[in-house]
């Protein structure tokens, strides 16, 4: 209760001092308006700000799940980078608010990109500074035909029937609104391009009001008029006072700390670098005593302590789950329902989506127990905490919990050949995928490698086969690329090929499957970078000049020296550029790795046959 008052009286000395401040910024529009109540920006706007100050003022943990804990006491401050300069927290604010800088805070997720937004919120209140702040949340926009600017005010809206679209106009026009716009990444691919069109129109249209994005890195080549600011995961001094501040068993986080060196830091950084995972780190320190090297045995070990969390005691009595499902099942369950919804692309959803999404992912239960998806819901949420509930809406604790558990359920799934499964993921090889196809290879290795990756090596060794390499480069270049880049070395005045990106968004799936088998290749590390074009930059000049008909762009720098060359992926051009021997090592490389995997695999295979089952001969069980 005096909570909720200390709350109510900050909202209201800041409403007060805002309208102040208005009637200053434009006397003559605002007297008039205001003795009309007509045009008082306050009217609605109290409701909606003190509804999302208290959303912003408190989080729940991981740790403490039952109840809300205070943001100011658990949170630490960020840092972040700009082309080549450290920022802290405090300059990036005060550059967007005092300079009106418009900027894209791009980072991973659980580094604290939405933790960040909500504490400018709540400071924004606290410190009574002159613009009204509108957290928006991209993920809840409700179908391709709303913009943005709609849904921001239906959204104010709500609290408010009485606060109109002219007020909203108003504020707009005169810079009053503080825009802090969570999640570009969550949209829908078909609202992507439309969202990020109207953002950059809004801040042209409306230059006084200060605009902050939150996403997963990107391409953001075209947000002119956006600074992108990358933050920066948690260095250990970072970590180690963000643990001291969770709200623990004090002993337990001193074991924690007192384990937690620097060399283990660095060993780990992977995970301790980010909030959320470090708090799982804590966790899983305390049930097991030590911390997991591999990705997917982390999250393994997360879901095990969580359903350990759920019991009344670590000894022999259990609470059974709502759902009466045993643990093992209703894993199960939880992993159909990721595999489910990550193919669907969905991360939030309403109680008639989720539970529609949990009677399909229990169907999958060979038992003839039917469970009630209300209660198996409950499990997810409250038994094991791997979902979170907000309102009327459910979402995952952390998306990497859903990109780990649908990679637990393509490694463990045999119905169907790992290939179909893989090459039926849109967007697989995107940036924004890498590290879910490092986890389903981390799994299984064995299983990636010889149902996957052997498979589509047999494919491009069988192209290449027939293909004269020296006289038709471009028919194995085009196999990755249709788009070729020369780095240039000033050292040795030779180029180097740069093609191999399996994550460029420019190129299709079949391009970007390639190039990710490519740099799998053994040999790649240890000869694909020496493997320097013998090309000076006078006749890098030379061709230019002669083949003027043709794409080639030179980007040089100051000093007029060529930095790199791009070009199209043409025979005549890769010719004349030398790089036919590049070529043949490509598909010689290819070859060789192939080959190598089948070699590998049968001698493991014989080893099996052989050895362990006594069999004579070795079947015919190898790919390929």
């Amino acid at each position: 209760m005096i909570t909720e008052m200390l709350i109510t009286k900050a909202i209201e000395k800041f409403i007060n001092n805002l309208a102040s401040y208005i009637s200053k910024k434009a006397p003559e529009f605002c007297i008039a308006q205001y003795k009309k109540h007509e045009m008082k920006l306050n009217k609605g706007l109290p409701e909606y700000i003190k509804a999302n100050y208290q959303r912003c003022a408190f989080v729940r943990t991981l740790l403490k799940r039952d109840r809300p804990t205070e943001l100011d006491k658990i949170y630490e401050p960020l840092q972040f980078k700009i082309d080549d300069d450290i920022l802290e927290e405090d300059e990036i604010k005060l550059s967007i608010a005092s300079n009106l800088h418009r900027t894209i805070i791009s980072g991973y997720a659980g580094n604290g990109k939405t933790i960040f937004l909500k504490k400018i919120y709540k400071e924004l209140i606290d410190n009574q500074v002159n613009f009204y702040p509108i957290f928006v949340e991209l993920r809840n926009i409700s179908s391709d035909t709303q913009t943005l600017l709609d849904y921001i005010y239906e959204s104010i809206k709500t609290y408010s029937d009485s606060f109109t679209q002219e007020q909203f106009t108003y504020g707009l026009e005169k810079g009053l609104f503080y825009f802090l716009i969570d999640g570009l990444d969550e949209v829908s691919d078909s609202q992507q391009s439309n969202i990020q069109e109207e953002i950059i129109r809004l801040t042209l249209k409306y230059p006084d009001c200060p605009f902050v994005v939150t996403s997963r890195p990107n391409e953001f080549t075209t947000w002119e008029n956006f600074y992108v600011a990358h933050l920066l995961p948690f260095d250990y001094r970072q970590c180690q006072s963000f643990i001291k501040k969770i709200d623990y068993v004090k002993e337990r986080k001193t074991e924690f700390l007192e384990f937690l060196t620097e060399y283990k830091f660095a060993k780990h950084k992977e995970f301790l670098s980010n909030p959320l995972l470090a708090s799982m780190m804590l966790l899983t320190f305390d049930e097991y005593g030590d911390i997991p090297a591999k990705r997917h045995i982390f999250y393994e070990k997360c879901f095990q302590v969580l359903i350990k969390e759920h019991d009344a005691s670590k000894g022999r009595f259990l609470r059974p789950l709502k759902s009466k499902l045993s643990h093992e099942n209703l894993e199960k369950v939880f992993m159909y329902f990721c595999a489910i919804t990550y193919q669907k692309k969905k991360y939030r959803f309403s109680l008639q989506e989720i539970d529609k999404y949990i009677d399909l992912a229990s169907q999958t239960l060979s038992s003839d127990k039917i469970c009630k998806s209300n209660d198996i819901r409950y499990d997810f949420v409250h038994s094991v905490s791997l979902l979170l509930q907000d309102g009327s809406f459910f979402e995952f604790i952390h998306r990497s919990f859903q990109e780990y558990f649908f990679a637990k359920f393509i490694v463990n799934d045999r119905k169907l050949e790992l290939e179909n499964k893989l090459d039926n993921i849109d967007g697989l090889f995107s940036f924004a995928k890498l590290n879910f196809i490092a986890m389903i290879e981390d799994m299984n290795h064995d299983y990636f490698e010889t149902e996957y990756v052997l498979k589509k090596l047999k494919a491009l060794n069988e192209y290449f086969e027939s293909i004269d390499a020296e006289k038709e480069p471009e028919k194995i270049f085009n196999k990755f690329t249709t788009t070729i880049r020369m780095t240039h070395s000033q050292k040795k005045d030779k180029f180097y090929l740069m093609i191999f990106n399996p994550y460029n968004q420019f190129k299709n799936k079949e391009m970007l499957i390639n190039s990710f088998i490519f740099l799998k290749c053994k040999n790649f590390m240890n000869y694909g970078k020496k493997l320097y074009i013998d090309l000076s930059c006078n006749k890098v000049l030379k061709i230019h000049n002669e083949y003027n008909n043709f794409n080639i762009k030179l980007n040089m720098d100051k000093d007029k020296t060529i930095v790199n060359v791009i070009f199209d992926s043409n025979r005549e051009l890769l010719i004349e550029f030398n790089c036919t021997e590049y070529a043949q090592y490509i598909k010689k490389s290819l070859n060789d790795y192939y080959h190598d995997i089948l070699s590998r695999t049968k001698k493991q295979y014989s080893i099996i046959d052989e050895i362990i089952f006594k069999n004579k001969r070795l079947k015919n069980i190898i790919p390929g």
